[in-house]
């Protein structure tokens, strides 16, 4: 077999697994939720004071189109918008206790397929797929 082909099938398993993966994901607690939402509660976890529109440019989407998401999120009481102490007319995103409690689910399932993947990686080979990933990803 030549290495074009390994590659594509390789690139194909990959894929599988990354579909079961996000099937993981969005089942259980968190199968009432879209990949995008989840996302979007990660976001807002882990930057502190981040807008409709820092996200919107981290992610090269309209504003408009965070704005919906951002708002379905509201109305499930997972995220609030908070005043800027500093620029009345400026919002910010943060997580509700609900928010937070989904964002732990949502790290679990993480967690629960990172040591899955531990189980069949030696740490060299770990450091080598993490390496590959990156270097393929930056193309």
């Amino acid at each position: 077999m030549n290495h074009e082909l390994e590659l594509v099938e390789s690139m194909d398993k990959l894929s599988t697994f990354m579909e079961k993966f996000h099937k993981k994901i969005l089942s259980g607690d968190l199968k009432n939720f879209t990949l995008r939402q989840l996302y979007y509660i990660e976001l807002i976890h882990k930057n502190d004071d981040i807008s409709v529109s820092e996200i919107a440019k981290m992610l090269e989407v309209k504003k408009s189109t965070v704005s919906i998401a951002v708002n379905q999120l509201i109305d499930q009481d997972i995220v609030i918008k908070a005043q800027s102490s500093a620029d009345k007319r400026q919002y910010f995103l943060q997580l509700t206790l609900k928010g937070e409690g989904i964002m732990e689910l949502h790290m679990q399932v993480h967690k629960n397929m990172i040591k899955e993947i531990l189980e069949i990686l030696n740490p060299e080979e770990a450091d080598e797929f993490i390496k590959i990933v990156d270097k393929i990803t930056n193309m």
